[in-house]
């Protein structure tokens, strides 16, 4: 106990400055416990940065409330631009040695950033990694997708660029994991490393989703990390209003998009190459839950689910997918997915739909 309490004491001492990027879009009923969160922080030496992005409900109240008793929030107020540009927004105000992005329906335990801290400080790492936790209604389920706490240095850093692109042999026989590390939340950045290469969000109307691609550029330049097993996040499964929660007519154009982009970036990399298209053959489970949410009929919904296993990407992937990797049912999924057995796919989205919205 006493070596643990001199060590955080010597983190404290070095107090480098953490920036906390919030971006917020009308989320007053989760803001609060958002804000708890950060301002409660045991680690004191931070700044956080809550962009308004055009809220039109009373969110920016609430945070010109906060911002009123706690000098440490600074409030940046812009148009409604979306996600990624209040994020960029943060990051080009931001001042800290090392950035933490955290989402506003979101909250963190309070000693995230002083165990990112010290485990950054003492491993000396550019980037630190932890677990997060599932919050339903009326449960919670930590999911455990670092299993080990593991050091990555030179020897053994591009196995971890490569598990951010995707999954490859024993890995595949978990699906759900396979966007668990690719996250721009659970994870504490050197600052230096984003804003030295120029990298920044690109918007989700171009490319549906702006985490994947973001760290697949931030980990190029990434030397030393550090995954720990700690359960630092709490992700909120309950928002009606969150982006996960509604149809997404272009994501089937989007993804591609965002597949083309890192391909652009992996392209000369035959491992990484096969990682890739393992993650767009195990994409067709967000594509199909997205049409589960979709209220068209079946047939429109069966049209472009086909459509999208038979585009050029997708077909490639899922004919090189290997299927020996997948306990019993997911075999049958992917198998499904493979030869083009479209009604028993939908069939199975479904059940994942329930069994997934059902807490």
């Amino acid at each position: 106990m006493a070596d643990e309490f001199l060590s955080k004491q010597a983190i404290m001492m070095e107090n480098p400055l953490v920036s906390i990027i919030v971006p917020i879009y009308s989320v007053s009923e989760f803001l609060p416990q958002c804000l708890d969160s950060l301002i409660k922080q045991s680690y004191q030496n931070i700044e956080i940065i809550a962009v308004n992005d055009g809220s039109t409900d009373n969110s920016l109240e609430i945070l010109n409330q906060y911002a009123q008793e706690y000098p440490l929030i600074k409030i940046i107020s812009q148009p409604n631009a979306g996600l990624s540009a209040a994020r960029n927004a943060g990051i080009a105000s931001s001042k800290g040695e090392y950035l933490c992005f955290v989402d506003s329906d979101d909250w963190i335990d309070i000693h995230t950033c002083l165990r990112a801290i010290e485990i950054a400080q003492k491993q000396n790492v550019d980037i630190v990694c932890w677990n997060y936790i599932k919050e339903y209604r009326h449960n919670s389920m930590p999911v455990h997708c670092i299993k080990t706490n593991e050091l990555y240095d030179e020897s053994n850093i591009k196995q971890l660029y490569r598990r951010i692109v995707g999954p490859i042999k024993e890995e595949l026989a978990f699906p759900q994991y396979l966007d668990s590390l690719s996250t721009a939340w659970g994870k504490l950045y050197k600052s230096r490393l984003i804003k030295e290469n120029n990298i920044f969000f690109i918007s989700t109307k171009e490319i549906g989703t702006e985490d994947l691609l973001f760290n697949v550029e931030v980990f190029k330049y990434i030397q030393r990390a550090y995954l720990m097993t700690d359960h630092l996040n709490h992700y909120r499964k309950y928002n009606s209003t969150s982006l996960t929660a509604t149809y997404k007519p272009n994501l089937a154009i989007q993804w591609t998009n965002l597949q083309n982009k890192i391909l652009t970036i992996i392209e000369h990399d035959e491992e990484l190459k096969q990682a890739y298209f393992n993650r767009i053959a195990l994409s067709i489970i967000g594509i199909g839950l997205n049409e589960c949410v979709s209220k068209d009929s079946l047939t429109s919904k069966k049209q472009r689910i086909y459509k999208y296993l038979t585009s050029k990407n997708s077909n490639k992937a899922l004919q090189q997918l290997e299927l020996t990797y997948f306990p019993i049912h997911w075999k049958l999924f992917f198998g499904s997915a493979k030869y083009h057995y479209i009604w028993i796919l939908i069939f199975l989205l479904f059940i994942i739909y329930k069994i997934t919205n059902r807490k």
